[in-house]
């Protein structure tokens, strides 16, 4: 019984680069999902501005740019505590968290841009 559970343990430890776990897989998908989710949200919101005409792209003009920068921080901030967690954790760059983090920073960044010229068109 002791082999089975240290071949276990060899494997789990293998599979993360000789390395055990550093998060949990739990944590560390709900830490994933968060940026998901605002960032899907954010780009529907984006591309509804693109095809509204008339009285209704007025109307989403009118609080579009506050809801795009609003939203724009709260994707920041949350890559940033993400990325300060990855460095506490001692996370390697290559590691999702921080690759995702840069990449949701990037997104939300462009999809603010593209809120802010939207509404000035």
């Amino acid at each position: 019984m002791s082999s089975v559970s240290e071949e276990i343990k060899t494997d789990r430890v293998s599979a993360h680069h000789g390395k055990p776990y550093l998060m949990s897989p739990v944590l560390l998908f709900s830490l994933l999902m968060v940026p998901i989710v605002i960032n899907c949200f954010f780009i529907v919101y984006a591309l509804v501005g693109w095809i509204l005409e008339g009285r209704d792209k007025f109307n989403w003009q009118l609080e579009a740019i506050e809801v795009a920068l609003w939203i724009a921080a709260v994707v920041i901030g949350w890559c940033v505590l993400q990325l300060v967690y990855a460095r506490w954790k001692q996370l390697p760059r290559s590691h999702i968290l921080p690759i995702s983090s840069y990449g949701h920073i990037f997104i939300a960044v462009l999809m603010a841009v593209s809120v802010i010229i939207t509404v000035r068109l």
